[in-house]
């Protein structure tokens, strides 16, 4: 520095000094800012300031210095320094916190034991402990206000030490911070801290009094007490009544629901996000591929290290740190509790549709309503064919499924893959660990998946459909049942075409049972005793029938594996009215099941068989009736041999009712009026019809005959017209 910007920083200097004596009471009522840096637009109450920014910004010079060469621009922050060298003569009553400076006892004590908060907002309720702290949150929330303008680039920033760190990471480079064990560096000490904790000791210092808590960091403990415990959040949106415990949500959300800024864009697409975080987690996923955490247990990499932790904990140590405190409910991500927690036990909803009265837990959820409900917004478009899609989730199984035929994720207990993590999940409970992790707040129902929880408590307790069809009265809890329900009683829209016949569906389920079942012969779920079906729902039942029959009806002696099947037994057999809720639009015909009218208009009023046999001219309106016919005159297939004779069946239905008419001569079918008893429910039907209600289905469309039996329509118009 030579002696004419020496004498100048002088000048400057004590000219700041008697400017400030001068005007101090102005000053302290007005605050105006008169000292500005000679450099830069930068200006400050105090001549001090400025000189130090000055200093800090432009020339980077740190005159002070400590005996193990720790450097500062500023005399105070040497005073800091020096005291926490020296002993900490502060004793903290409570704990064992000690402090070189009586200030920071007291707010420690505020903070940590008294929950004192000193500083309280004029503008909203916000309340805290440092005076610091206020003046960032009326400069962030209030005035808008950003004094430090990076010499760079366009970003402001509230806060000096957030500029620095903004100019270290996108301008400079520079990483101060070097981890005495490993290579790795860090522009900021704090995530050096939590990296050294996490890395390479494995330290928790922070134990939280409620619950089993711990954390590396003192502000995760206290995000975690607000979020789980006192539910206390102290960040408000200007906006809307949005509320959050950090101060980084509330941000998030100003952002994403009312601003809609996204100032950072992706140099390879037309890609923005909010966040640098987000944008460099989006360069690395979609274009550099880069994933530099390795597990160490498996080939799994992660372009996150907290994906990698989740890897870890959920697939290789099982641990879940997260415990619901209303329930048992346990799981490895905080963001699932927080769900949960609104989902079961708080009922709180807190993004509303703009369009509907829709409310929803989670944003992304909130997004995707809008798009698929009143945008008809599709982003995701697929490279091999016309599909678009409202989630790249469905994107990314469309072309599983559809063109590369990947499934990377492989079950551990047997030959099930599956292209989705979340089904290999649902795959294992089911089939393997038993476990069901969902639990019904209202009775002892359980699932391993949280939708089937969720349609149970609409359809059992709430009894909720908020779904109307439009061309009749049929109500539906969920939108794909609605759907499914127009394109088969309304529209007849069967949008997927088998590629190998002339099969249509209007379900893409049903569609891949109907190619493993008739041209691939796939059977990829297989059972631990070498049991192999093509539908997963077949598998489900076969190991349900191996367990107890947990279904008791509550009339008669019948038990069933599953409740759907005792609630048609029940609506078909006990019920005074013997509710049908599935009537014919072409006679009076009823039924308990929607298949079974399904069946019934294709048999008797449409003629329409839509399954045709591929060795044969033989056609029928059900599936079975095709599968029983190609095992039994193709095939020569028969599975099921009897334990007590040498007779074979093509199906298990058909070996137990043999076997209680040859061999046990259990008849388990009870005629609740009279002491009618028998081996077939076919036969109860016909007996209750005949002799106790007088119903006679069958009406001949010549006369005013009718009939129990179908065959004696056959009949009687075949002698009628003979």
């Amino acid at each position: 520095m030579n002696i004419f910007n020496l004498l100048k920083i002088t000048f400057f200097f004590f000219k700041g000094n008697i400017l400030l004596l001068i005007g101090a009471n102005d000053s302290s009522q007005t605050d105006e800012k008169f000292q500005q840096c000679f450099q830069c637009d930068h200006k400050s109450v105090r001549a001090e300031t400025v000189e130090d920014g000055r200093i800090d910004y432009h020339v980077g010079e740190k005159p002070h210095k400590y005996h193990n060469d720790f450097r500062s621009n500023q005399s105070r922050y040497m005073k800091k320094k020096v005291m926490a060298h020296n002993k900490k003569s502060q004793q903290c009553p409570h704990c064992d916190h000690k402090s070189a400076r009586l200030g920071d006892m007291k707010r420690h004590i505020m903070s940590q034991h008294t929950g004192e908060k000193s500083h309280q907002c004029p503008h909203c309720g916000y309340k805290t402990v440092y005076s610091s702290n206020m003046k960032r949150h009326m400069m962030s929330h209030h005035t808008g206000e950003k004094p430090h303008q990076c010499p760079h680039c366009d970003y402001k920033s509230v806060q000096s030490g957030r500029m620095k760190m903004h100019i270290m990471s996108h301008h400079s480079g520079e990483k101060p911070c070097q981890c005495p064990h490993c290579d790795y560096m860090s522009v900021q000490s704090g995530c050096m801290k939590s990296h050294i904790i996490s890395h390479h000791t494995g330290e928790k210092p922070h134990k939280c009094p409620h619950c089993d808590y711990k954390s590396a960091r003192s502000e995760h403990l206290k995000i975690h007490i607000m979020s789980y415990h006192t539910a206390e959040k102290p960040h408000q949106c200007p906006h809307c009544d949005y509320k959050s415990a950090r101060s980084g949500d509330v941000k998030r959300h100003i952002m994403s629901q009312h601003i809609g800024e996204k100032s950072h864009k992706c140099p390879h697409c037309d890609y923005k996000a909010a966040y640098s975080s987000n944008m460099k987690k989006h360069i690395m996923r979609h274009h550099t591929g880069e994933k530099p955490h390795q597990c160490p247990h498996c080939d799994y990499k992660s372009a996150r290290l907290g994906d990698m932790k989740r890897h870890i904990k959920s697939h290789h140590t099982g641990e879940k740190s997260h415990q619901c405190p209303h329930c048992g409910y346990k799981t490895v991500y905080s963001s699932n509790m927080k769900r949960h927690m609104m989902s079961h036990h708080t009922g709180e909803k807190p993004h509303q549709c703009p369009h509907c009265d829709y409310k929803s837990v989670q944003s992304g959820r909130m997004k995707m309503h809008i798009m698929s409900h009143h945008s008809g917004q599709k982003p995701h478009q697929c490279p091999h064919c016309d599909y678009m899609s409202v989630q790249s989730g469905c994107m990314k199984s469309h072309i599983i499924s559809h063109h590369t035929g990947e499934k990377p994720h492989k079950c551990p207990h047997c030959d099930y893959k599956s292209a989705r993590s979340e089904h290999l999940k649902i795959h294992i409970m089911s089939y393997h660990t038993a476990e069901k992790p969902h639990q019904c707040p209202h009775c002892d129902y359980k699932s391993a998946r949280s939708g089937d929880v969720k349609r149970h408590i609409m359809s059992q307790h709430i009894g909720e459909k908020p779904h109307q069809c439009p061309c009749c009265d049929y109500k539906s809890a969920h939108s794909g049942d609605m759907n499914r329900h127009i394109m088969s009683q309304h529209t007849g829209e069967r949008p997927h075409q088998c590629p190998h016949c002339d099969y249509k569906s209007a379900r893409s389920g049903h569609m891949k049972n109907h190619i493993m079942s008739h041209h691939t012969g796939e059977k990829p779920h297989k059972s631990h005793d070498d049991f192999r079906s093509n539908q997963s729902r077949n598998m489900i039942k076969k190991v349900m029938a191996r367990n107890k029959k947990s279904h008791q009806c509550p009339h008669c002696d019948y038990k069933s594996v599953q409740s759907g099947n005792m609630k048609r037994h029940i609506k078909s057999h006990h019920t005074d009215t013997g509710e049908k809720s599935h009537q014919c639009p072409h006679c009076d015909y009823k039924s308990v099941r929607s298949g079974n009218m399904k069946s019934h208009i294709m048999s008797r009023h449409t003629g329409e068989k839509s399954h045709k046999c591929p060795h044969c001219g033989y056609k029928t309106a059900y599936s079975s009736n095709m599968k029983r016919h190609i095992m039994r005159h193709h095939k020569g297939e028969k599975l099921h041999q009897c334990p007590h004779c040498d007779y074979k069946f093509v199906q298990s239905e058909d070996m137990k009712i043999h076997i209680k008419s040859h061999h046990t001569g259990e008849k388990s079918h009870k005629c609740p009026h009279c002491s009618y008893k028998t081996v077939y429910p076919s036969n109860m039907k016909r007996h209750m019809m005949s002799h106790h209600t007088g119903e006679k289905p069958h009406q001949c469309p010549h006369c005013d005959f009718k009939s129990v039996q179908s065959g004696n329509m056959k009949t009687n118009n075949v002698s009628s017209f003979r």
